[in-house]
């Protein structure tokens, strides 16, 4: 659960219309090519690139389902206090990633978007090609180490459960 203390109050993000919307209207900034992909799609792309406004943003948009909201300046504040804290910026970026990576109300998003980097690296011209290969593996090894920690959960309980089943 993504949750960040904002004043003397633990706010945890939330994965709903409110977040959605908001992304949408704040974060839905024009790409290379002139279109808008949708709020979402830059939010999790800027995660992947370890991108401090992306932060900031998937907090703002996190937390609007709440009746009384954070200011931008409340939740910056509280991101600070927190890479402080932590001496790093890697478990917020994880954190954040990796709800957001697994949420049930984004599922379809995600996987929309990791189909589309296949999809795009098939209909690149030849001269794109190689970029676009560079491009899309950047961002898998991005995603792998900002998901680590849960795989590296997933293979212990496998573990146990096989050592349980040795027994």
């Amino acid at each position: 659960m993504a949750q960040l203390l904002i004043g003397e109050n633990t706010l945890t993000a939330k994965f709903t219309f409110a977040f959605k919307n908001k992304a949408d209207k704040e974060f839905n900034d024009l790409d290379a090519h002139g279109n808008r992909p949708g709020g979402f799609n830059q939010i999790y792309q800027g995660l992947l690139q370890f991108d401090l406004d992306a932060l900031r943003a998937f907090w703002m948009c996190g937390l609007a389902h709440l009746s009384k909201q954070p200011s931008k300046a409340e939740i910056e504040a509280a991101l600070e206090k927190r890479i402080e804290e932590d001496g790093d910026v890697e478990s917020l970026f994880k954190e954040a990633f990796r709800e957001i990576d697994e949420s049930g109300f984004f599922k379809k998003a995600v996987k929309t978007y990791w189909e589309n980097l296949e999809l795009f690296d098939k209909i690149a011209s030849e001269e794109e090609k190689e970029q676009a290969e560079m491009g899309i593996e950047m961002l898998k090894t991005a995603r792998a180490e900002l998901l680590e920690n849960k795989q590296i959960e997933l293979a212990k309980s496998d573990k146990s459960i096989e050592m349980q089943q040795d027994i």
